[in-house]
């Protein structure tokens, strides 16, 4: 009970100070992988309902607006985060200027709408598993941009891990019979943006040091007015003169839910991204994907092969090595090990990752 209470003290009370001691080191070992499993764990149910979700609007619903259904998850988390910054609930302890926002913020939001138009576009044109089992080349794309743009290091471990997912996907892909030329061209699109949304945003969020509200509250109008831009050039005709919008009123709760699942996603990418960095990210997406491929097949009449379920299994091997390494690697950077060099302020930036800084309290944490 004492080590339990000491744990949630550390995770809730970044005024704690921890001392380069075995103990301090397993503490510190301890609570970055409850947060990482966490924020995973959550990223994962939130971004795998809302796959379901769009897909049901998109074509069973026959709403097919793919860049408004896009928006609404941005429109409601910075309507949430603008509410708690205005009524004081959240601080926010770094302010941008309009020109840092515009020269690192404003990029995050036009790839991000590309990221989101692009992959919602796809359930127009392919079924939800060969989706899932395409994204298999993304941790591949975001290792290599993270090395040459200096934020990972190509290790031999993480290049086997990340051979070993793109590997086990791809023999999954092989004997997928659905495959159109424009649904391909939208996935390489989408895949490629996300790749570079994801580089900026651990160049953003990492810096700086912002609680997930207050990434929140600088993203997503950027987020939004690309997207409403494209609503504007692409949908906007089509949906006033079919007058589609009548679909909303007649059934609105598949848009609500999918505003509110949009929202947790956007905090937990952000919360994934921090504690755990991009290629992280990407990698958990590919044993979400797995999932979503099970969901597919066992509940909405998908078909499978063993070979699939093959590759579906070197998949989560390849991920499971690589998070494995990279969090060896964290704990090695915060204890010293590594470098020689760790300090406290080192180890408080993994576990006072997504908490306020002004006063260290945790009354405020939980506020956020």
């Amino acid at each position: 009970m004492p080590a339990f209470t000491t744990v949630l003290r550390a995770i809730f009370d970044p005024s704690m100070e921890l001392h380069d001691s075995k103990t301090s080191r397993e503490l510190v070992r301890t609570i970055y992988g409850l947060k990482a499993t966490l924020f995973l764990l959550f990223w994962g149910i939130t971004s795998g309902l809302i796959i379901i979700v769009n897909d049901k609007i998109l074509n069973e619903v026959k709403f097919p607006y793919p860049i408004i259904v896009s928006a609404t998850g941005p429109l409601l988390s910075w309507f949430i985060a603008a509410l708690l910054v205005i009524t004081g609930s959240v601080k926010l302890e770094r302010v941008l200027t309009l020109r840092e926002w515009l020269l690192t913020v404003f990029p995050i939001g036009f790839f991000t709408a590309v990221t989101f138009a692009a992959g919602n576009q796809l359930y127009l044109y392919l079924s939800v598993s060969f989706i899932q089992m395409m994204k298999s080349l993304s941790p591949c794309v975001v290792f290599c941009m993270l090395v040459v743009c200096g934020l990972d290091t190509a290790t031999k471990e993480k290049v086997i891990a990340v051979g070993t997912m793109t590997l086990g996907m791809a023999v999954a892909c092989a004997t997928e019979e659905t495959f159109t030329v424009f649904g391909l061209l939208l996935m390489i699109v989408g895949e490629a943006s996300e790749s570079v949304r994801m580089v900026l945003f651990q160049h953003f969020m990492g810096p700086r040091r912002f609680g997930l509200l207050e990434g929140l509250f600088y993203t997503c109008p950027a987020n939004f007015f690309f997207l409403a831009v494209g609503v504007a050039i692409f949908e906007q005709r089509e949906i006033t003169l079919n007058g589609d919008l009548a679909i909303v009123w007649a059934n609105p709760w598949p848009f609500v839910w999918v505003s509110i699942l949009g929202f947790l996603v956007m905090t937990s990418t952000l919360g994934v991204i921090k504690q755990c960095g991009s290629l992280t990210f990407k990698a958990a997406g590919q044993v979400r994907n797995v999932a979503i491929i099970m969901f597919s097949v066992i509940f909405l009449g998908e078909k499978t092969t063993l070979v699939q379920l093959l590759g579906y299994t070197v998949n989560v091997l390849g991920f499971i090595y690589y998070q494995s390494t990279k969090m060896n690697e964290d704990i090695e950077k915060i204890t010293g090990e590594g470098e020689g060099n760790g300090s406290d302020d080192e180890r408080g930036k993994l576990i006072d990752a997504d908490s306020p800084r002004s006063n260290g309290s945790t009354e405020r944490m939980f506020k956020l």
